[in-house]
């Protein structure tokens, strides 16, 4: 049929451009390098499964045969939408949000995208050359990786680590570290390993192993050892048929064991501390920041599970898990950890017992299915297809999934799945279906329009209004020509799709809110930001009220408006989400102080001390809190000296009249900005309150040296002091 031509034409060429979603970076997005890709996915996905979905009542082929993959991923499905709906926040847990673009809505596009992809590559050679476009596109990143390795291209990241189309070096890494093994596969099937399209598959495997390396991605590369390791082992020990490949195997068996070993032996030595890379591996121990703060989320995230065994907290519920059992040795760490930087405890914490098992059983059934003897696989091609997976599984103990790795996964189970589906459960017998009672022509005419027609809702659906918000989120953030009047009208615009990125659209809000507070602008246009930021953050926390997160941005936000109460009344509710984090403890010690309840700035400020007696900033507010209350001995005793010279400590000195001490400070600024006028003029008027009038003077003087426009008011000051007046 016609109709079946076209049909499948089109889920094709939706499944070939998804090899290309890697390449996706939309400058015109918020989150550029994730929302993209994610949308693109999503299309795509939706056409081939709309498309795929007419086919299935047209053609029985089409039809996915019994897997207990595909049971394993629709389990995951369906736990995994109890969980969400069951969730603190089902609406972040369905629809996540622009920063990872993950939730259930994805988890249920690689479901049609792996029922899609195992129905219409239906033949080895489909599969083969849906692979080796994957492969194609992998030197196209490769090839950018290497140039931003020459200096030649941008690394998004900053620093010195590969990120290519990516914008994060370990989704650059999980990226290469599969498609070595993908080349590596292809390579092994060939008859000759050495004529021109073999040197192509060496040449791929080389450029995407020296791409894992400038990654200095450690898990990504611990994988990549460990799947090389395990695969030689396999195929040296028991491979019957293959001598060559095995005395290969030998060889790299022993060379990667001595090389693991001499680089232990010599990872002091300068040569392997002045590279970038190689220094980070000999920089892994129990005693490193990194390491340290891995071990206590990984705690954080076990306590989670207990809370909740069974379905966990939902997809994007990690948040509450760690603001909850918030680890106040995690001081020096970034505030708001999301993920678990583990794959597995991640779907512990999302879905329970029953999530993870359901994630694990993908790799216990994929092994399955591998090692079945008639699948058509070779031993060596086995044991290449396993080593994959355990590098993979390795890689995700260390960091978290995103798009690509996703699709990469799902894409390795589909070709198993086909692999099996050709050599064994075809031998099924084949059972009439009630869709082989639906006439080509009701198909055609009916189901075919019906289909077509919820294809474009879907996609109206899922993507429309998060893509339109965040074009306005863009432009709101951005410089606009109308000025901040422009800014708040992109705003309202971005708030008015009520999307699911609501909660980043307030957010920023009210950061930009904040930015504008001092500038010279209308009162009015101010005002209406500050209202419209506050309103919408009330609107936010009353949809998700056990979001600390939120309570500490309003309440700093309500505080650097002057409206300490009301602030405080959020901040002292995040405490109570997250009793233990830091941050929080010294927003609210920091609002006493701004409102003159020393007493209990101290009273917090001690406590917090004590929960992390190693956390320097601690320290030195509880030291400054005590000041205060005029306990300047344990001030003195928890600082070692008399003074620390900064603007906190100036202002609490002056506050409790210590002129002394306020002048030490001021002139310990003069010091190290001898040519700062406006620190001398502080020491002027430091000197000027403890008497000192000569020296006050001679600082005025030094500073009008220093600035001719302050002559005419510095030289009135000092008229007011020779007169015996307050300047």
């Amino acid at each position: 049929m016609k109709l079946n031509k076209i049909l499948r034409f089109v889920a094709l060429s939706a499944i070939f451009i998804v090899p290309f979603v890697p390449l996706v970076v939309a400058s015109s997005f918020f989150f550029p390098f994730i929302v993209g890709k994610n949308v693109l996915f999503r299309i795509l996905v939706e056409v081939m499964v709309g498309a795929w979905a007419i086919l299935v009542f047209c053609d029985a082929k089409y039809r996915p045969k019994f897997s207990w993959i595909l049971s394993g991923i629709i389990a995951l499905v369906v736990i995994m939408f109890a969980a969400d709906a069951l969730s603190d926040n089902p609406l972040k847990s369905f629809w996540s949000n622009y920063e990872r673009m993950e939730g259930w809505v994805t988890l249920l596009h690689l479901l049609g995208y792996f029922v899609a992809t195992i129905s219409i590559l239906n033949s080895e050679k489909l599969w083969h050359r849906f692979l080796h476009t994957s492969l194609a596109v992998s030197v196209w990143v490769g090839l950018h990786g290497l140039l931003q390795l020459a200096g030649l291209a941008k690394i998004h990241q900053g620093g010195a680590r590969l990120d290519a189309s990516f914008g994060n070096a370990s989704y650059l890494a999980v990226y290469a570290l599969i498609h070595i093994f993908l080349a590596m596969f292809f390579w092994l099937r060939r008859q000759k390993w050495n004529d021109f399209v073999g040197w192509i598959y060496a040449g791929i495997i080389l450029l995407q192993t020296a791409i894992l390396y400038y990654t200095a991605t450690r898990g990504a590369i611990l994988g990549f050892i460990g799947a090389i390791l395990l695969i030689s082992f396999l195929i040296a020990f028991f491979e019957k048929e293959k001598k060559g490949l095995k005395k290969v195997c030998v060889a790299v068996l022993v060379g990667t064991v001595l090389f693991v070993a001499g680089f232990i032996s010599l990872k002091e030595t300068e040569f392997v501390r002045s590279s970038a890379v190689m220094s980070r591996f000999a920089s892994i121990s129990f005693q490193e920041a990194t390491t340290k703060s891995r071990f206590m989320i990984w705690n954080m995230a076990w306590q989670g599970f207990q809370e909740k065994p069974l379905l966990g907290w939902g997809q994007e519920g990690f948040n509450y898990v760690f603001n909850k059992n918030y680890n106040p040795g995690m001081y020096g760490q970034e505030e708001w950890f999301d993920r678990t930087h583990n794959v597995f405890l991640d779907w512990l914490i999302a879905g329970g017992a029953l999530g993870l098992l359901a994630y694990l059983s993908l790799f216990a059934i994929a092994l399955y299915y591998l090692w079945k003897r008639r699948n058509g696989f070779s031993f060596a091609e086995k044991s290449v297809w396993t080593g994959l997976l355990a590098g993979y599984f390795v890689h995700n103990l260390f960091v978290f999934d995103n798009i690509t790795s996703y699709i990469l996964f799902f894409s390795i189970l589909g070709f198993i799945y086909s692999r099996v589906a050709d050599n064994v459960l075809n031998e099924a017998r084949e059972e009439k279906s009630c869709l082989d009672k639906i006439s080509a022509d009701t198909a055609a005419k009916i189901i075919a329009p019906l289909i077509i027609a919820f294809t474009i809702f879907s996609i109206y659906f899922f993507n429309a209004k998060g893509v339109l918000a965040n074009r306005a989120l863009l432009q709101a953030i951005a410089p606009q020509r109308e000025g901040v009047a422009g800014n708040l009208e992109y705003y309202k615009k971005a708030l008015s799709y009520n999307s699911y990125a609501n909660q980043e659209i307030r957010e920023q809000l009210m950061q930009f809110t904040i930015k504008i507070k001092n500038l010279n602008l209308d009162e009015n246009i101010k005002r209406e930001l500050f209202e419209l930021a506050k309103t919408e953050a009330e609107k936010e926390i009353e949809r998700d009220p056990q979001n600390a997160r939120m309570e500490v941005f309003l309440g700093s936000f309500l505080s650097r408006y002057g409206q300490y109460d009301e602030g405080l009344k959020h901040l002292r509710r995040a405490w109570e989400l997250s009793p233990k984090k830091l941050s929080i403890r010294i927003e609210i010690g920091s609002h006493y102080i701004n409102t003159k309840q020393y007493d209990k700035a101290f009273e917090i400020f001690k406590e917090t001390y004590e929960l992390e007696t190693r956390y320097a900033r601690t320290k030195e507010l509880y030291a400054l809190s005590a000041i205060y209350v005029g306990k300047d001995e344990l001030a003195r005793e928890l600082l070692g000296t008399d003074i620390i010279v900064n603007q906190n400590f100036l202002n609490a000195y002056r506050q409790m009249g210590q002129m002394s001490k306020v002048i030490q400070i001021c002139g310990e600024f003069v010091k190290k900005e001898p040519n700062n006028p406006q620190y001398h003029i502080s020491l002027a008027a430091a000197y000027f309150e403890n008497g000192q009038n000569a020296q006050s003077i001679a600082e005025i003087e030094r500073a009008i040296e220093l600035d001719p426009n302050f002559k005419s008011q510095g030289e009135k000051f000092i008229q007011d002091i020779r007169a015996g007046k307050r300047p």
